[in-house]
């Protein structure tokens, strides 16, 4: 599910323990209505109802992976169903919680928009049918009630789920703040490596350049020096102490070169 998808709606997701809330408040129903109704035919009807309405909630997850248009059905069979199990006879107001089960669904499946249409569609079935059984006064006041519990067992769930997407989302940039940290570090020494060896590479030239250079100069005033040792004796013991000169001053240089590659 994409983020953008889930941003749109009151929850992202449907957790286990609002399934397992939903069914005790499906079970609280069918034990106050067993109760009431003392056996029979329309005991048998209600229990029918209860019926189909458990099979479609049950199936909702399966059946919506391949319809997805689905939703928009299923809630409008459902409170079909709700109401329909509230107009018998030892009339109750039970029955409303099954539109807090809807409630929960509605906040994980549909758009915030289509949430809120579907919230007042059922907050205006409980306003209207309670009032008409408990009249102006105490039906206003069951639909209030019932409307408050519902918003605040939605809410919770959806702020729930919200703190997990947060630290999910946090876990992530974490994981991804230490994967680039760990890039970081390996450029960092790559960078290095590089480094060290551009400036001996230039080491390597300025050594070239001058230390190869003076004893190229040597090697050629040596040759000199051998022929003028059978002309002009003196002169060669002169350019002798040049080449001895030009030696000492490549040795130095050359030491000085490679005490600059030597670590620290």
């Amino acid at each position: 599910m994409s983020t953008r998808a889930t941003s749109d709606r009151l929850t992202s997701r449907s957790h286990r323990l609002v399934s397992l809330v939903c069914y005790m408040l499906i079970l609280v129903f069918a034990l106050r209505r067993s109760y009431d109704l003392a056996g029979g035919f329309t005991l048998v009807l209600v229990l029918v109802l209860l019926g189909i309405f458990i099979t479609l909630y049950a199936s909702q997850p399966f059946i919506l992976r391949k319809i997805k248009s689905y939703p928009r059905f299923y809630f409008a069979v459902q409170m079909i169903l709700v109401l329909w199990l509230g107009i018998f006879q030892d009339y109750q107001d039970t029955w409303s919680v099954l539109f807090i089960v809807l409630g929960f669904q509605v906040a994980a499946l549909c758009s915030r928009k289509e949430a809120l249409a579907w919230f007042g569609l059922f907050v205006t079935a409980l306003l209207v049918t309670l009032s008409v059984e408990f009249g102006l006064v105490s039906g206003p006041g069951r639909a209030l009630a019932y409307t408050v519990i519902g918003a605040l067992l939605i809410s919770y769930d959806s702020q729930y789920a919200q703190l997990e997407d947060a630290l999910a989302e946090s876990q992530m940039l974490v994981a991804e703040l230490q994967e680039a940290n760990q890039k970081l570090v390996e450029q960092a020494a790559q960078a290095e490596k590089l480094a060290t060896l551009q400036e001996r590479n230039r080491m390597i030239q300025e050594l070239y350049d001058s230390v190869g250079q003076k004893v190229f100069a040597i090697q050629l005033s040596a040759e000199t020096t051998r022929l003028m040792l059978e002309k002009d004796s003196q002169r060669a013991y002169r350019q002798i102490d040049d080449l001895q000169e030009q030696t000492q001053s490549a040795l130095s240089q050359m030491r000085q070169l490679l005490g600059q590659w030597r670590p620290d």
